[in-house]
């Protein structure tokens, strides 16, 4: 059995302003940074053989804090585990734009990757490192909505809809198939 943990990536201002980031590169704020030591030290009860991360900055630091922790260095990075584009609402306050995205409303949102689009590129991640990492435990540190990809792929009733705490852990373990184990353990995460 191939075991993926998806840790989302601490927070950072646009998190803290409720800006919508996308693909913006924005850094892990002071907050953010405890918040990865908080899942560091939670992670670090378990054992992992492997440590990837998407390429911006905010995902590989939290990448590097957790890998301090459990003692591995930064594996790889993969572009495709990028946060999902926004288009023209990044940067944008989420509030005025939450439900344009919600709907998966390329029209009112130009530039918005779709929901199908993000999902074949997130899962041909998982699927790759599945393979190419079979049999080990594996921690990747993505973003919320490339976390939603992976698990909306696994299950299609889950909702892009469902919040996820900055640092939370998402579980998902591949036998003959697919399965979500637990999503948005974030108890650890005390601030």
């Amino acid at each position: 059995m191939t075991e993926i943990c998806l840790v989302r990536h601490g927070q950072t201002d646009w998190n803290l302003n409720e800006r919508i980031q996308g693909r913006e590169d924005i850094p892990l704020n002071e907050t953010g940074r405890k918040q990865a030591a908080l899942s560091a030290a939670y992670l670090a009860e378990e054992q992992w053989d492997v440590l990837i991360s998407s390429p911006l900055s905010r995902a590989v630091e939290t990448a590097e804090i957790i890998g301090q922790s459990i003692g591995l260095s930064l594996t790889e990075t993969d572009e495709r585990l990028v946060e999902r584009e926004f288009g023209t609402a990044s940067g944008e306050p989420v509030a005025g734009i939450y439900e344009a995205v919600q709907a998966n409303d390329a029209k009112r949102v130009p530039g918005l990757e779709t929901e199908a689009e993000i999902q074949r590129r997130v899962f041909s991640a998982v699927e790759e490192m599945t393979e190419k990492y079979r049999g080990k435990r594996l921690l990747v540190v993505c973003h919320s909505h490339t976390i939603k990809a992976a698990l909306s792929s696994i299950d299609e009733t889950f909702s892009y809809r469902t919040p996820l705490k900055n640092a939370c852990a998402n579980y998902i373990r591949f036998s003959d198939r697919y399965e979500i184990e637990r999503i948005n353990v974030a108890d650890h995460i005390t601030i």
